[in-house]
Formats: structure tokens, C-alpha cells, sequence
């Protein structure tokens, strides 16, 4: 229990001092209200700044030994307690962490996250008897006390019982002197000192604010450290479920660029493999070795993914920081889907980036010129020996942008602006603006040697062109298609997932209609089965959801036009044995046929002496490019060649190099 000098002494604490600033803020109206707290959280981040050398400290001590197989012990009581628990919980899911590896002890047990327990934080008996349970390994486990006064009997009972078994110990409090900074159990000794709160000695305001932020980058730097990201991507995840598994997708073909498969069963191989881990799967590919290997040698390096590719110069195949006097050739590729960043420098190297979709028509020209930037960022990020300079660091030779709904008069202008703004240079020569199925065409044309071109795309959405080239001049001759998945899209991926929907939509009317006193879906047939699973919610374990509901629920179109169309590589994956499935591809292989055909019969070029480019995600799966193919060969007169372009971005790219 506290001594009556312990309660003398109170008063003396900077938290609860009377806060000069907020004497009158029961008076005065609420904006000023308002004003008045956050002027007083501004100054959080600089009382901070001060004990960052003592936070580094921390966090390199206790992160050898998490390496080591160490933990890490969060003791707080009140709200000290509470935003340690709030922390700990959220570093295995963020991080991928072993359950209990960061382990949070509040005063009182878990029952004080939500009620006051009367003494619990005075209880210096109960915090020995919680640390026991815990079998503290004091040659690798590690405590980090909190409280805001410094002198919370709990607490100071936590880190003199951790220390007495030899466990690194770390002080949290935000005031100095204090007990805490005054023992002789604390290894490094952080102490905020925030002042005066502005409701006084109501330390869950600007004390809490700092306790949360110092948590923050002791967890964050201590994850940093033991390999848990590569450069600010959240490398170390396992590709658990469906979500985990896209995002693993999305990270592989960031970092890894033109040595990642363009398909997604091939890039699920891989991870299958590498038993779900992403770093394994990204060793494996960035070195072109086996998976055991790349298992080896991630042990070796302990971990640290920048350590296995540093070591190996993979950084070689990387865009280079500015200073090396090498000219760099950009282009970007902005579709429906993803926007893609291809960056070659003067010797060929390459590096490449994604962003979010940018099609102008779908998210506007700041959204999608925001894409561009990102995307870039994240080429010359995925080198660990460039990681974080800007982009705007490197000498652009040239740049070309083929951006989707460029070619819309109403939006050009306003693009060019954008464009011109963010790279500062005008519409021209070092700066080429068009829509992407140009950048297919340009490209396509420059490698056949020839002069005529069609392109068919298949991806969120469809379109069929063609393409003349007279001289330097390209031109566009014929177009059909287009039209936005609201009136078109025929034969697209949303095309196939709308359908998709619309099947397993009718199957449940059919199934509820025949079984009208309960809603079991086990006997529903397997495209439907797996439309439900597709959208059924992670948060939710009973089959019985409405998948209307579900389907239509979205805050933004774009993002419920990109989930419909996800879900064609489901249906195109059964349509190999699924009746339903294989009807609904075959009739969008014909959609696109009756996009196609009117431009091969028009006349306009001699099919022959033509090739045609297929581009797009759904182009890319297997299965569906050749039932396309066989329809090709039964209807249309041969082409000259026809190529799958994968990555256009990296095919511009090359492009510009060689027009240098």
C-alpha cells in the first residue's frame, strides 16, 4: 500500500500539475474547446523526440533476444496496463509474431480492461504471483514497465522480480525524477515528460497518447529488426486464407517484378511450396534456387530478408541510387486493376513497382496520377539499396504513360496537366501520354517488325483494336467495345464473375423456394458453393449470410466492379469440370470472338500479315487463353503471330531504351 510521503508526494508529479493553458476550458466555447486539447497533444511528438537515443537502445537489446527466441512483457495498471494489452495483441496478426511472444499483464487480470479494480495497481504480492505463471527466462525474456507517474507499486514490483531473474528491463513514465528512474531494476529508462494534463492528473489523455506512440515504435522497431518487413512492407506473413493469400500475390509480384509468374497458380505453387512464407517464396525467386535453399538461407541471415539478397547482390538487378550518372527509362502501365511501374536504366537493369488501379474514367485523375506516383515509389523501393529515396532522385531519360480512359476528350487535358505537374516536364518528347492499349501496340509492333497490329483485352474489362503504323506515326484504325461494365464489358473478367453471381443468385432463389423451412446449402451445386465461399464474410462461421447483400455492399463502384471480377478466375478454375462454368466461359470466348471478328473481316488490314496481342488478367489464366485459341483457329483466318504480352510496363520500358 502506498506510504502517506508516497501520497505526500503526489502533487509533485508534473501530470498533476495544474495546466496553465486549460484553466478556463470549462467556460469557454467548444471549438476553442477543442483547439485548446489539441494544441496540447501537438506537443506529445516532441517530448518523445528526446528519449528516441534510449527507445533505439531498447529496442536493439530486446530485439537480440526475440531473435533468440525471447520474450517480451508488457505490466501496466489502468490505462498504462490497458494500451499494453492493446499493443501485444496486435503484433501477431500484424507481424505474423508467435502467439506469446509479446505477452501483457494488466493489474487486477483481464477483468480491469473493462472495470476499475479497486487496489490492484498497490498489489506488489499479486504482480510476483503474475510473473511467476509466466516462467520468465531471464537470459532472453525482457519487461517493459509502465506508468505514467513513474511509481505505480505493481509495476515497480514487476521490474525488480524480472530483474532479480535476470530479464532485461525497460521503464516507461512520464515523469522525472521518479521511483522508477530512481531503482536500480531498470536496464533503460524512458521518461516522457509531456506536463501538465489538461484536465489535471488525467493521465489517460496526453500520458496515454504517449504511452501508445512509445509502444508503437518499441514494437514496431523491435519487428523491423528481426526481419518481420522488407523495407516498409510487411514481408513476414503466411498465406493462411484467401486474403492472406492475394495479399502474398500482390507482395511477391511487387518486390520481385519480372521473375514472378504472371499466374496466379504458379505463384500459389510457389507459396505452397514455401509452406505459405512469403520470404521463403521471394528467396526462392529472387535467387532462382529451391525453396530448401532459400529456407537455409533465411536461417543463416537470421531471418532478415534485405540481409539473404544484400549478401547475393541481388540489389544489382535493382534501380540504382542517384549518383551513379546513369540515365533511367520509365514507363507506366495503368489499367482497371493495378497500376504497374517499370523503371530500366541505361544498362538494362530493371526494376519494377504496383499501385492501385488508375483507370481515369473509374477513379479520376487525382486518384489515378496518386497510383502513378505510388507505384513508382515502390520500383525504386523494392531495391534494398534504395529503399526510401524518392523516385524524383533519378535522371528520366524518357517516360511514357499509357494510362486506361485517357483517351476520353473530356479527361486528356486534365491528365496532361497532372502528368506535366508531377514529373515537371511538359507533353513531348521526354514525356509520352496515350491510353494502354497503344502502349501493347507500340511495343508489339517495334518487336514483329511489321505494321498492323489487332489487340483484344480481357481483363476487368474488354475491348477490341487496331492498330497502323505509316512511318514514326501510329494509328488507330478500328475500335470495338469499351463500354464500361454498366452497358459492356462482354467477355471481361467482370463479365464472368457477374455471371457467376447471377448463377449462384438463381440457384439459392430455386433452393429456398424448394426448402422454404430452413437454409442448409450443403446440396447446392459447386459453382454456387464457392461464389458463397468467395464473398462469405472472414468475421463470420454460419453459411447463412445474404450474398446479395454482400455482392452490392460496397462503399465505392470501382471496388465492387474489381471484387465481381476477382471472382472469374473461380468460375474459369471449374469450368474444366463444372457444366455452369464451362457455359459461362465458352460464352465469353465467343463475346470476344464478336469483338474481334468485325475488325479482322473489316478489310482494313490483311490478318495475315497481322498479330495479334492478347493482354489482360484474364488472359493470363491458361485454361482461358486456350479456349480462346481453339475459337480463334475455327472462325478467324490466321494470324501472322499472336502473342500474350504479361507485362506491359517492362515491355515499354525496354522500348524506350532501345528508341534511345
Amino acid at each position: 500500500m502506498p506510504t502517506e510521503s508516497d501520497l505526500a508526494g503526489l502533487s509533485a508529479l508534473q501530470t498533476e500539475q495544474v495546466n496553465p493553458h486549460s484553466r478556463q476550458i470549462d467556460q469557454v466555447p467548444t471549438l476553442e474547446l477543442c483547439h485548446i486539447i489539441n494544441n496540447e497533444d501537438a506537443t506529445i511528438a516532441g517530448a518523445i523526440a528526446k528519449c528516441i537515443p534510449v527507445i533505439a537502445e531498447a529496442i536493439d537489446k530486446i530485439s537480440d533476444r526475440v531473435r533468440n527466441g525471447g520474450r517480451v512483457i508488457y505490466v501496466g495498471a489502468g490505462t498504462s496496463g490497458r494500451l499494453g494489452v492493446l499493443d501485444a495483441s496486435e503484433i501477431p496478426p500484424t507481424y505474423s509474431a508467435p502467439e506469446g511472444q509479446f505477452v501483457a499483464i494488466i493489474a487486477g487480470g483481464d477483468v480491469a480492461l473493462r472495470y476499475a479494480q479497486e487496489g490492484a495497481e498497490d498489489d506488489v504480492y499479486a504482480a510476483a504471483n503474475d510473473l511467476k505463471a509466466l516462467k520468465l527466462d531471464g537470459s532472453v525474456d525482457s519487461l517493459i514497465g509502465l506508468a505514467a507517474s513513474g511509481r505505480t507499486p505493481y509495476v515497480l514490483s514487476c521490474l525488480t522480480y524480472a530483474k532479480q531473474h535476470g530479464c532485461f528491463t525497460v521503464g516507461f513514465a512520464c515523469a522525472e525524477p521518479s521511483k522508477m528512474s530512481l531503482a536500480d531494476d531498470i536496464d533503460c529508462m524512458i521518461s516522457a515528460i509531456v506536463g501538465p494534463e489538461v484536465v489535471t492528473g488525467s493521465t489517460r489523455m496526453k500520458a496515454g497518447t504517449a504511452t501508445k506512440l512509445v509502444l508503437n515504435m518499441l514494437s514496431t522497431g523491435i519487428m523491423i529488426k528481426t526481419g518481420k518487413t522488407f523495407g516498409n512492407m510487411m514481408i513476414d506473413l503466411k498465406a493462411t486464407n484467401l486474403k492472406l493469400q492475394q495479399r502474398s500475390r500482390n507482395i511477391l509480384r511487387n518486390l520481385c517484378g519480372a521473375k514472378c509468374p504472371d499466374a496466379d497458380e504458379e505463384l500459389d505453387a510457389l507459396l505452397k511450396t514455401s509452406d505459405g512464407n512469403v520470404k521463403v517464396a521471394m528467396v526462392s525467386l529472387s535467387l532462382d534456387i529451391p525453396v530448401p535453399e532459400a529456407v537455409n538461407r533465411l536461417r543463416e541471415a537470421g531471418g532478415v530478408l534485405a540481409k539473404v539478397l544484400q549478401e547475393d547482390q541481388v540489389a544489382r538487378t535493382l534501380p540504382r541510387p542517384n549518383g551513379t550518372g546513369l540515365e533511367y527509362f520509365l514507363c507506366i502501365d495503368g489499367g482497371g486493376s493495378k497500376c504497374a511501374a517499370a523503371i530500366i536504366s541505361a544498362d538494362g537493369v530493371t526494376s519494377y513497382g504496383e499501385a492501385g488501379g488508375c483507370n481515369v474514367t473509374d477513379v479520376g485523375v487525382q486518384a489515378a496520377t496518386e497510383s502513378i506516383d505510388l507505384a513508382i515509389q515502390r520500383a525504386v523501393d523494392s531495391s534494398p539499396i534504395s529503399s526510401g529515396k524518392s523516385w524524383r532522385t533519378l535522371s528520366l531519360s524518357s517516360i511514357w504513360v499509357g494510362l486506361a480512359g485517357y483517351d476520353r476528350p473530356c479527361l486528356a487535358a486534365q491528365v496532361d496537366q497532372a502528368l506535366e505537374k508531377l514529373f515537371c516536364r511538359q507533353r513531348g518528347p521526354r514525356l509520352k501520354v496515350t491510353n494502354d492499349i497503344e502502349l501493347l501496340a507500340l511495343s508489339a509492333l517495334e518487336k514483329h517488325k511489321i505494321n498492323s497490329t489487332m489487340v483484344l483485352i480481357a481483363g476487368t474489362g474488354s475491348i477490341a483494336m487496331s492498330y497502323q503504323r505509316s512511318g514514326d506515326q501510329l494509328s488507330r484504325t478500328s475500335r470495338v467495345g469499351g463500354w464500361g461494365h454498366i452497358i459492356g464489358d462482354d467477355g471481361s473478367g467482370f463479365d464472368i464473375g457477374r455471371k457467376g453471381v447471377r448463377h449462384a443468385l438463381a440457384a439459392l432463389d430455386d433452393f429456398n423456394l424448394k426448402n422454404y423451412s430452413g437454409h442448409q446449402y450443403t446440396e447446392l451445386d459447386e459453382l454456387t458453393q464457392r461464389v458463397l465461399e468467395y464473398y462469405k464474410p472472414e468475421s463470420e462461421s454460419e453459411p447463412g449470410y445474404d450474398l446479395l447483400s454482400r455482392v452490392l455492399n460496397s462503399s465505392l463502384d470501382v471496388q465492387s466492379k474489381e471484387h465481381i471480377a476477382r471472382l472469374a478466375k473461380v468460375v474459369v478454375e471449374l469450368s474444366e469440370d463444372n457444366t455452369e462454368a464451362k457455359k459461362i466461359v465458352s460464352n465469353a470466348v465467343q463475346d470476344l470472338l464478336n469483338l474481334l471478328r468485325p475488325i479482322a473481316i473489316s478489310g482494313q488490314h490483311d490478318v495475315r500479315n497481322s498479330v495479334l496481342i492478347l493482354a489482360g488478367g484474364l488472359m493470363q489464366s491458361s485454361i482461358f487463353r486456350k479456349r480462346l485459341e481453339e475459337e480463334l483457329e475455327k472462325t478467324i483466318p490466321h494470324f501472322k503471330a499472336i502473342e500474350l504480352i504479361k507485362n506491359p510496363a517492362i515491355m515499354g520500358a525496354q522500348h524506350l531504351l532501345l528508341e534511345h
